[in-house]
């Protein structure tokens, strides 16, 4: 056998970065030494996702994953690891192994609710926080209200894009008014009662999704002017707002000099950014305002996008446009038009 472990480490070193994530830890094994050398000095760019559900590792870029079993991860794709093993072994063992690979988190996978105990989740998220890795994105299947008010409270790390739960999230009637760390890119939340204005004033994420809001006309119209105004969510790249029941969408607009635009003759371009749209979208029509920068921002209160530059607009389109037409210009207070759904495009 060829003596590696013999050679100077920077031999060693330049040996090891050739090899894979997984032969790269199971490597740092053999010995003390192994440890030592086997340990990137750079980012790894195999990115990796966490699921703390079945206490798994998977690889991104060239497949596979381990799972957790005693002490370490172990290479097998199709035995379940084990659950009953202390957290704590497991934390210390993703910790270890993210000290020899250097690995980025692509995506953490959480399910806040029993057989997770409530010390577990603490501990868990204290481990997150002082994290030297990067987490890209936490995404949290099911929860029990009291294990995610403690998550939205005690995480403290900057990451990419939070996915709230989704469904089945019992809220206990506490409104959260502060988001208590950064989220860069996206936030999606369906159902969204637990926050408000507040909480969203302090996000300057690039995209949020909110569904099941429970946001009035006059809230959203202040969550508008604030952006107007520049005070607040300047970072913000689409917007979409599903309240819990149907507002006056003229009261939402009410002092943000909005223009009601023809779909027929009216398109702007929301370019391709890989993340929220694979492909250039245009939107036609829709309702202009502007910012006190100039910027534009298109408020639609339908699914109407179109992926080609030269396509009409959709009759369906245009026969909603001359209907609501009637009442935006209409100064009868009696005549209402009635959303519950705003796509909010900031061109």
């Amino acid at each position: 056998m060829f003596p590696l472990l013999q050679l100077p480490s920077s031999c060693i070193q330049n040996v090891a970065d050739q090899w894979k994530t997984i032969e790269l830890y199971e490597f740092s094994f053999l010995s003390k030494r192994a440890k030592e050398v086997s340990k990137r000095k750079k980012v790894d760019d195999s990115k990796v996702i966490i699921d703390l559900n079945s206490r798994k590792i998977y690889f991104l870029k060239n497949g596979g994953n381990m799972r957790f079993e005693q002490n370490r991860f172990v290479v097998h794709q199709r035995q379940p690891s084990s659950l009953d093993t202390d957290i704590i072994l497991f934390l210390q063992a993703t910790q270890n192994f993210l000290n020899i690979t250097n690995c980025r988190f692509e995506t953490v996978y959480f399910n806040l609710k029993p057989p997770l105990t409530i010390d577990q989740l603490i501990m868990t998220i204290d481990w997150m926080n002082g994290l030297q890795n990067e987490i890209r994105k936490v995404v949290i299947f099911r929860a029990t209200w009291q294990m995610f008010e403690i998550f939205i409270n005690r995480f403290r790390k900057s990451i990419n894009q939070l996915l709230a739960p989704y469904g089945g999230l019992k809220w206990d009637g506490i409104v959260q008014k502060r988001l208590k760390f950064e989220i860069k890119e996206s936030f999606c939340s369906n159902p969204s009662q637990w926050f408000h204005l507040d909480f969203l004033f302090n996000m300057d994420t690039e995209q949020i999704s909110a569904e099941k809001i429970d946001m009035s006309a006059q809230d959203l119209n202040v969550f508008l002017r604030s952006w107007q105004e520049g005070k607040t969510n300047r970072n913000l790249e689409k917007i979409d707002f599903v309240t819990c029941s149907k507002i006056d969408v003229k009261e939402v607009l009410k002092g943000c000099g909005g223009v009601l635009m023809d779909p027929r003759t009216t398109k702007v371009m929301a370019q391709k950014s890989g993340r929220y749209f694979l492909n250039d979208v245009w939107i036609r029509g829709g309702i202009h305002i502007r910012r006190n920068d100039g910027r534009l921002a298109v408020i639609q209160t339908s699914s109407y996008e179109y992926w080609k530059k030269g396509e009409n607009a959709k009759k369906g389109h245009v026969e909603k446009y001359l209907k609501i037409l009637e009442v935006w210009n209409s100064e009868d207070n009696s005549e209402k038009w009635m959303e519950k759904v705003f796509f909010i495009y900031i061109i």
